[in-house]
């Protein structure tokens, strides 16, 4: 930000009361999309702001109360209530942005201030959320907040990579990434080795995974089931020492709280969301995220979010004409020179699935946000076509029906080579390119990707089956 950043007059207008309801609403737009300016709005403001004009605007901005004192007070704390003012200012833009999940209708963002636990990688037709604060669809995210399914499925993956398949009606709250309470409903939990010990409550019980999957049920009553699928659990009743219980795979107990009870038999397997077979799904690792089913759109400012995306396009595509990809891309950072990459050519009739990567941070601004990790597939890769031409001329082959796709060409990674030779292009903001490496397994795609104004967009080819 410079001295001519008509931003700033618009921060001084608002601070002195003078700011008009366009240029009010230019401000709030610039709060949302650039986090770099909302510290120097909050740093801008003083005290007198905190409690005269400024104040009413942001109650009704932040649906919430800024401490006002009469002028006497105002006068005499001015000195020392600086400091104050701006951590008071600072708690109400955080409500503010904190909200701004809630408040955009069919976009899809995540929490700006409070980051999210899990987001929705899968949902069946009939699936229906309930709450203000509730999940709308696949890709949103999930905070702490407790969220109610009324009907229908969701799979939900935390960021340790629990998986979690929830079952209407139900009620559930993530307390952290290794923590949740089911208060009712059925819920399935299938646990990687790096998150061993992750635990869900229900009335009255506690339990927690040893490696495994294993389901709870609470029923109308409020009396919990628990199932193992594969491996071990640890359960118990808190109150009661006796009732710890190790359950292994195949193994079924009830639970009752108010009498102290824990009762181990069959359980109709119904009550138990059966978990998806996952050995074909991509694993990844990082910030980078599978959705299950494809989002509605990838089209710039629709799918927000500050991880990275990945979704299948085409599971089983013959191409209709040769191909060029990219095999192996190195060096991008540290290289004295732009890496050439490897350039193979697919022959016309090679069987692919086709896999979509998106990065589309929340909001837009000078301020990159990176993003890293890597997925790895069950099949080996066959290419990358990043360039953003190779990308739209391969859309009417691979795009995925009933998602929207970007088409302005702006998804171009700011990598060290355009097309198929080495070129010296701009980085990113920050000064650093984009990566997108394979490993030595070929089949692992690992990518750290920056993106501020525009957005990273490239396909992945894998060997059909």
């Amino acid at each position: 930000m410079n001295g001519s950043d008509p931003r700033l007059d618009w921060l001084r207008q608002y601070a002195e009361g003078t700011a008009s309801a366009e240029t009010t609403a230019q401000l709030e737009r610039a709060l949302r999309e650039d986090a770099a300016f909302r510290k120097l709005f909050l740093e801008y403001l003083n005290v007198d702001l905190a409690l005269s004009t400024g104040a009413a605007h942001l109650e009704s901005a932040a649906g919430a109360k800024v401490l006002r004192f009469p002028m006497a007070t105002r006068r005499a704390v001015v000195a020392w209530a600086a400091a104050a003012a701006v951590v008071v200012l600072a708690g109400v833009v955080a409500l503010w942005l904190n909200d701004l999940q809630h408040r955009t209708g069919d976009k899809v963002v995540a929490s700006v201030m409070d980051p999210y636990l899990a987001i929705v990688v899968d949902q069946s037709p009939e699936t229906r959320w309930s709450g203000a604060r509730a999940p709308r669809g696949i890709g949103h995210a999930l905070g702490r907040d407790r969220c109610r399914l009324e009907s229908g499925e969701a799979t939900l993956q935390l960021d340790n990579g629990v998986e979690l398949l929830l079952r209407g009606p139900a009620e559930l709250q993530l307390h952290s990434v290794d923590h949740g309470t089911l208060y009712r409903g059925q819920l399935s939990a299938r646990v990687p080795p790096g998150a061993v010990g992750f635990r869900v409550d229900a009335p009255g019980l506690n339990v927690v995974d040893l490696g495994t999957e294993f389901s709870v049920a609470v029923d109308e009553s409020g009396q919990p089931k628990v199932h193992v699928f594969k491996g071990k659990v640890r359960a118990a009743l808190p109150a009661v020492p006796a009732s710890r219980t190790e359950l292994t795979a195949g193994e079924s107990a009830r639970f009752d709280a108010a009498r102290g009870t824990a009762r181990r038999g069959p359980e109709d397997p119904a009550l138990f969301p059966a978990l998806e077979d996952d050995a074909r799904l991509p694993r990844t690792t990082g910030q980078v995220r599978y959705l299950r089913k494809a989002p509605p759109s990838v089209r710039a400012g629709t799918y927000e979010h500050d991880a990275i995306m990945v979704f299948e396009e085409q599971a089983d595509f013959t191409l209709p004409e040769n191909l060029a990809v990219i095999r192996a891309v190195s060096n991008q950072q540290d290289g004295p020179e732009p890496s050439v990459p490897e350039r193979v050519t697919l022959p016309a009739g090679t069987r692919v699935r086709s896999y979509y990567v998106h990065f589309d941070r929340v909001g837009t601004g000078a301020r990159d946000v990176e993003s890293k990790g890597s997925i790895t597939f069950d099949r080996p890769v066959l290419g990358l076509v990043i360039p953003a031409m190779a990308l739209k001329q391969t859309d009417a082959w691979l795009a995925r029906a009933g998602t929207a796709y970007e088409t302005s060409g702006s998804q171009l990674l700011e990598i060290r080579f355009m097309g198929w030779k080495t070129y010296k292009s701009n980085p990113n903001t920050s000064g650093r390119f984009d990566e997108v490496h394979l490993g030595t397994d070929g089949r692992t795609a690992t990518m750290d990707l920056l993106t501020g104004w525009a957005i990273d967009q490239f396909r992945i080819l894998v060997a059909a089956d």
